[in-house]
């Protein structure tokens, strides 16, 4: 009976439920729940690892906010916020029709202009890239999640999934987004977090982007495929090219190395994108490869990539380039065995062999290739002990089949000892080697 009347007159037990549920709901510590604008000035969203994207969006789904995001060093500035509406059913998107907003990191890949939309979605939208890599490893389906305005009042939880703004809203907000390079983070509720609790979560995950960089930069296809994860979601096959084509450049000598440039780490409930531009330094070149997003997890305290989404044109353009250098590496292997081998054919006199060093509409000194060749032969004749030497050999591969090949040479024979610059213009013939031009110029 006392304890009816005191559940019936239940002020302080109540009272003291009420407040262990609050403080269980807010958290401890650095992090905070989903707070009011004025409570949550002096914190940041625990999303924004770090940013070098100009912009980040950021959705409160719970208390139907959004926020826009500037990096500024390595402090962030909220620079626009405004009430927003996600979709009607509550919980993460799944599937087509479902009437629920996604969670997870996105990006705009489209803009939709006045013109091309209906009135319902006011002067403009962007589509988000909905589902990601990660939402189609889950099975996730649907499409059509827009950024976007509206024409008829904005009331919480109306969309059928949009993120639907005031057209003021939308209109301002524009002016933020940079499509493909602008993250749209959606959450169910924001978690704040002290500006400092950054630097710690950045120390955590830098490390496997570096240990990745590293074996990007030496081509170790083994070892990149190690920091993947099992069912990984990328292209093995471009991977393999590109690791492959670095391995060869080092084997003939070359030098490449790799730096991911304008990094931004953004973190969701359940992964992390690590976004990037790549910049290749090949032989002391600098060549961008595109962006690159890796979709990191930790398991078992370790991170693993388990996607990963690269501007493909972008990259296959430097995949060309690097297998441009390596054939011309190639060719110029093919062009130093050429000379050793028309040397050897010179010191040993053996005409025959030298002649077919040279192509047919070969010219030089005035002479075509039959005057050239009698003029050699003569020389021949009466010259012994012939040696050259070539040093500061240097190939130039003006277009595909044609090359110049410039060295000072020293010879010697019984009958002259000449120090000089030699210029050999080369052309293929039925895929060999030949001389079409030779220039002599004696060292004074």
């Amino acid at each position: 009976m006392k304890r009816q009347n005191m559940l019936r007159r239940g002020s302080k037990p109540q009272f003291f439920l009420f407040i262990v549920i609050f403080l269980i709901t807010m958290g401890s510590g650095s992090a905070l729940g989903s707070r009011t604008t004025e409570e949550t000035s002096s914190y940041v969203p625990d999303s924004l690892v770090a940013l070098s994207a100009e912009h980040a969006i950021v959705v409160d789904k719970t208390l139907q906010k959004l926020f826009v995001y500037r990096s500024d060093g390595d402090s962030l500035q909220r620079i626009y916020e405004a009430p927003c509406s996600t979709g009607k059913n509550k919980g993460t998107k799944i599937e087509s029709g479902d009437a629920r907003t996604p969670e997870g990191i996105y990006f705009p890949v489209k803009f939709f202009s006045d013109a091309e939309l209906s009135a319902i979605y006011g002067p403009m939208a962007f589509d988000l890239n909905y589902p990601n890599t990660l939402d189609r490893k889950e099975g996730k389906n649907g499409n059509n999640i827009w950024l976007h305005g509206t024409d008829k009042p904005l009331a919480p939880f109306q969309s059928n999934g949009c993120i639907a703004l005031d057209n003021n809203d939308i209109d301002a907000v524009s002016r933020f987004i940079t499509l493909n390079e602008t993250p749209v983070i959606i959450q169910d509720y924001v978690k704040w977090v002290h500006p400092s609790v950054r630097e710690a979560q950045r120390e955590d995950i830098i490390p496997i982007i570096n240990e990745w960089a590293y074996a990007m930069g030496d081509g170790d296809i083994q070892k990149l495929d190690g920091l993947y994860g099992k069912n990984s979601q990328y292209d093995s096959s471009e991977m393999k090219k590109l690791s492959g084509q670095i391995q060869r450049l080092k084997q003939y000598g070359g030098e490449a190395s790799f730096s991911p440039k304008v990094l931004s780490i953004l973190r969701h409930d359940k992964y992390t994108v690590a976004m990037f531009r790549q910049e290749f330094t090949v032989n002391g070149l600098t060549y961008e490869a595109g962006s690159r997003k890796l979709f990191l997890k930790k398991r078992h305290n370790s991170w693993h990539i388990e996607g990963d989404v690269t501007e493909r044109e972008k990259e296959r353009q430097f995949i060309a380039a690097l297998e441009k250098v390596n054939s011309d590496y190639a060719s110029n292997d093919d062009i130093r065995h050429f000379i050793d081998s028309w040397m050897a054919s010179w010191e040993a006199g053996n005409l025959k062999d030298y002649a077919s060093f040279y192509a047919a509409d070969f010219r030089a000194q005035g002479m075509n290739r039959a005057a050239w060749l009698v003029y050699k032969k003569n020389i021949f004749r009466l010259s012994e002990n012939v040696r050259i030497n070539i040093e500061n050999l240097a190939i130039t591969n003006q277009s595909r089949g044609r090359a110049v090949a410039t060295f000072d040479q020293h010879y010697s024979s019984s009958l002259v000892t000449d120090v000089g610059t030699k210029t050999l213009s080369l052309k293929k013939v039925d895929n060999s080697w030949k001389i079409c031009k030779e220039v002599w110029k004696a060292k004074k």
